[in-house]
C-alpha cells in the first residue's frame, strides 16, 4: 500500500504582476505543512497569447518570513497544460504540472528526484 504521507507535493497559483508574477503556495512534506507567497520577475518577452509562458526569477517566502534562495523557473505550454522547471545553480529542483484558468495559473508540483 502506497504511504501518501511521504510523497512531497505542492500546489502554487500563480498570478500576473506589473514585473512578472506572484505566487501563493502550500507544500506538504511528511506530516508538515508550509505556505507562503513568491514574487517573480519576468526575464523575457511577455507572450501575449500564453502571458505565464516564459523564464522567471523567483524568490519565495514562508508565513514565518524565511526566503528561498533566487530560482529561475521556466514555464513551458505544451499541448493544453504548462509544465515548470524550477533550478537553483542550474540543479532541477522542482517540476511541476498546470493548467490556466480564470487568469490564473494553478500548478501541482514536486521535488525532482
Amino acid at each position: 500500500m502506497l504511504n501518501k504521507s511521504n510523497i512531497p507535493l505542492g500546489c502554487v497559483v500563480y498570478s500576473e504582476s506589473i514585473h512578472g508574477i506572484e505566487a501563493e503556495w502550500i507544500f506538504k512534506r511528511k506530516d508538515t505543512i508550509e505556505r507562503g507567497k513568491g514574487i517573480g520577475i519576468r526575464l523575457t518577452e511577455v507572450n501575449k497569447k500564453r502571458r505565464y509562458e516564459g523564464e522567471f526569477e523567483i524568490t519565495y517566502s514562508d508565513t514565518d518570513g524565511n526566503t528561498s534562495p533566487k530560482l529561475y523557473l521556466i514555464i513551458s505550454f505544451e499541448s493544453g497544460y504548462y509544465t515548470l522547471t524550477w533550478s537553483n545553480n542550474e540543479k532541477i529542483t522542482d517540476i511541476g504540472i498546470g493548467i490556466e484558468r480564470d487568469n490564473k495559473l494553478l500548478v501541482s508540483y514536486t521535488k525532482a528526484i
